[in-house]
């Protein structure tokens, strides 16, 4: 807990280095406190320090840059990768790669954020494409792109930007590197794209989905069987059976 403590005030001081203006940074150190209490307060009335009508023009107008403070961030998630795997003794651990979509339901409109609104799934927002760095106890967010709908490159697209963009110090400084997906990403495009890349790979599949011989994945009962999927003939997959645990008043599904 106290290494969870030391890394969490690292991050703050680093955050704050983003910001050359003295002004920028006391905005900026007034958002990382109001998250940090972690009281679930969504607007910024309870500061004391700083107005709300401050912070809105801090966060919305004032000319401060993005990019450094993402580049800080990254930073220092490398850093944290980096000293996680130094002086480990034994087995390399395993670092897996996450991928997945998170939407953002809005009603109405919304004028800044146009180009952004779109539907997927049924769900009209914003759509997000996250990628997450793991390594034993440590959940890194690294990186994320905005999907700017139909015509634009898919979520699977940008997925595998995201995973082609990881910096060399974590693809190989460790031989156990694997990827996790839902089906939502399960096209032909990004499983030829990971494995190119040589990573191993699981990924959620339909049920309904085929294999070269025609059978459905879900008339196949046995576990770690090898299949090849219609229009992945060249592509050699295991078939894992997962059960996932079922919420209240639903089935359990796979």
């Amino acid at each position: 807990m106290k290494q969870k403590i030391n890394r969490a005030g690292q991050l703050y001081s680093d955050m704050l280095t983003a910001c050359p203006r003295k002004q920028h940074r006391d905005n900026m150190q007034v958002v990382l406190s109001c998250f940090l209490e972690a009281l679930g307060v969504s607007r910024f009335h309870a500061s004391t320090a700083k107005s709300p009508g401050a912070i809105s023009r801090f966060l919305n107008y004032q000319n401060w840059s993005l990019r450094t403070l993402i580049r800080t961030i990254r930073q220092h998630a490398l850093r944290t990768f980096q000293d996680s795997l130094r002086g480990r003794r034994g087995r390399p651990p395993l670092v897996e790669i996450i991928v997945d979509t998170t939407s953002i339901s809005k009603e109405g409109a919304f004028v800044e954020l146009d180009g952004w609104i779109h539907t997927l799934n049924s769900v009209r927002g914003l759509h997000v494409v996250m990628l997450y760095v793991c390594c034993g106890d440590l959940r890194l967010p690294w990186g994320f792109k905005i999907w700017r709908g139909k015509g634009s490159p898919s979520p699977t697209d940008l997925a595998l930007r995201l995973v082609r963009q990881l910096p060399s110090e974590v693809c190989t400084r460790t031989k156990h590197v694997h990827l996790l997906a839902d089906a939502g990403f399960s096209s032909q495009a990004f499983m030829h794209g990971v494995r190119n890349l040589g990573l191993d790979f699981t990924i959620g599949m339909r049920a309904d989905r085929r294999t070269t011989e025609g059978h459905r994945l879900k008339d196949i009962t046995r576990q770690q069987c090898p299949v090849t999927l219609s229009g992945l003939p060249d592509l050699q997959l295991w078939l894992y059976w997962v059960w996932l645990p079922a919420k209240k008043g639903e089935k359990r599904g796979l």
